[in-house]
């Protein structure tokens, strides 16, 4: 008889599974990582990997919904102490120009940025990422942005939902040079710059 295993354990090891996974991607990125490279960081048979996971794709799903979970988070707890929709987008902007620089993170950006990439190639994947995109990331702002027309913060004629696109949009694209380029970089001028243009566009219906 298989010995019986607690649920406690299992999550010890799957997290185990993941914090291995993880540096194995930092070092190696996405595509080049392989399970067996996953094995060498956790100590584990690759049989025992594949008990908690089917997949590669589906340990960094499931890295990628647990940091999902902690940003989010992070951020909506900063907004309770503002009161307008102006103040809660600048603390939005204040938290990533904020982001401690490391070396970790200019690898884990990379690593997000190309699996990105990589589930525009797999339908099911591609399916799980944007679902990720526009019910977490896109609607985080775009009710932020509704909440600042309602006060009659921000002009009437805007487009929540074209504003919050831009703003990742831009976000992404920044994280990416600094992925390739990092401490060089102007990584903060660039969400400062960007959080003034979109409070100009915001604030004057983008007529400077």
């Amino acid at each position: 008889m298989a010995p019986i295993v607690s649920d406690e354990y299992k999550e010890k090891k799957k997290r185990h599974i993941l914090e291995s996974a993880l540096k194995a991607f930092g070092e190696k990125g996405f595509q080049l990582a392989t399970i067996d490279d996953i094995v060498a960081e956790s100590g584990l048979s690759k049989g025992a990997i594949y008990n908690y996971f089917k997949s590669k794709e589906e340990i960094y799903l499931q890295l990628m919904q647990m940091r999902t979970e902690q940003n989010i988070a992070k951020l909506k707890r900063s907004f309770l102490e503002r009161g307008t929709a102006k103040e809660k987008l600048h603390q939005f902007f204040k938290n990533y120009a904020e982001i401690e620089l490391s070396q970790k993170w200019q690898k884990m950006i990379g690593v997000h940025l190309e699996f990105w990439i990589h589930s525009g190639r797999d339908e099911e994947l591609k399916k799980v990422m944007t679902d990720r995109y526009d019910d977490v990331y896109q609607v985080l702002l775009v009710e932020i942005i509704e909440e600042g027309i309602r006060q009659n913060e921000f002009n009437k004629e805007t487009d929540p939902s074209l504003i919050s696109s831009m703003v990742w949009g831009t976000i992404d694209g920044i994280c990416l040079h600094y992925s390739v380029i990092g401490r060089n970089y102007p990584y903060q001028e660039q969400i400062r710059a960007l959080e003034e243009m979109i409070f100009m566009y915001l604030e004057k219906g983008g007529s400077a």
